[in-house]
């Protein structure tokens, strides 16, 4: 698979820029005008804002783009402590960027792995912000859940799982170099941009997204934990495309079904299942993707 190599980092559009949550900054990057509609992506685990790369290149002629660093990641702060990475956190961080550049706009919401989960569950929570949701490679946490239980397929996801439980125990994961978490980058000079944010992130700040959210003994609690149950609960309200890999290894094809009972009308929910394509969708089949959305977006009259 080729991977662009973009040069974003050069491009005079490219503006850097800060949001802050309760004494947290937030880095973001942004191109395009504002007064076209507003697009916003949020990557996963282990990335940053450049894994958006040739989506920002490709919709800044159209739209207003915007790709945010979460917390821990990059240029981003980074705080100590568990307790600072549990979801409605890192769903306020999400919302201090839009509303640092939304100015009444509603957005098209674009996330991958950590960041799809967030964002499916931020969409939930703010129908009135997100008028369109795109998630990458990870169904709704609340369809994650519901597979783990025993009537389900809970060996078959817990398998699928796996590589975040070695994070579980404490201490795990946390002695990972920059070196280590780049190993999935094809591209040798798309690497190296790799390994020199990864040097300025926090490893355990990355850690800690897996253990305030889930470790096992987390996710028994949110089933019966009132503020997850709300966060999880919530129904979607706007139209969702949800774009997945035949070959991706962390998530079952079988959730995609569950997560229909989270979209309010279940014709506003489109998948794409891509094949020959496993869970980094915007690395591997980036022009596929930009097509993919944009038709979509068309199609669904945003």
């Amino acid at each position: 698979m080729s991977e662009p190599a973009a040069d974003i980092d050069k491009d005079p559009n490219l503006q850097h820029r800060y949001a802050e949550n309760a004494g947290t900054k937030i880095h973001y990057v942004t191109m395009g005008s504002n007064q076209k509609p507003l697009m916003v992506f949020v990557h996963g685990f282990p990335d940053f804002w450049y894994s958006w790369r040739n989506q920002l290149q490709e919709f800044s002629a159209n739209y207003q783009v915007v790709a945010l660093d979460l917390r821990g990641y990059d240029l981003s702060d980074r705080p100590e402590g568990v307790e600072n990475y549990k979801f409605p956190v890192l769903l306020d961080d999400i919302r201090a960027v839009i509303d640092a550049e939304a100015n009444g706009r509603k957005a098209i919401l674009i996330g991958h792995d950590w960041g799809a989960a967030l964002s499916w569950l931020f969409t939930g929570q703010n129908p009135d912000l997100i008028e369109r949701l795109v998630v990458l490679s990870v169904p709704h946490p609340g369809a994650i859940t519901r597979e783990l239980l025993p009537w389900n397929h809970p060996i078959a996801q817990a398998k699928a799982s796996a590589y975040a439980t070695r994070f579980f125990a404490r201490g795990k994961g946390d002695n990972l170099t920059a070196q280590d978490l780049a190993y999935w980058v094809v591209d040798p000079q798309v690497r190296s941009r790799y390994i020199e944010a990864f040097a300025k992130s926090s490893i355990t700040s990355m850690m800690n997204y897996y253990k305030a959210n889930y470790a096992f003994s987390q996710l028994a609690l949110n089933l019966f934990d009132p503020t997850m149950k709300k966060l999880t609960g919530a129904a979607i309200k706007c139209p969702v495309l949800h774009v997945h890999g035949i070959e991706e290894s962390h998530a079952l094809l079988s959730t995609i079904d569950l997560e229909k009972s989270w979209i309010e009308n279940p014709d506003n929910l489109t998948v794409k299942i891509v094949p020959g394509v496993g869970h980094f969708i915007q690395h591997e089949v980036p022009d596929y993707l930009n097509q993919t959305i944009a038709s979509w977006l068309k199609d669904s009259g945003s």
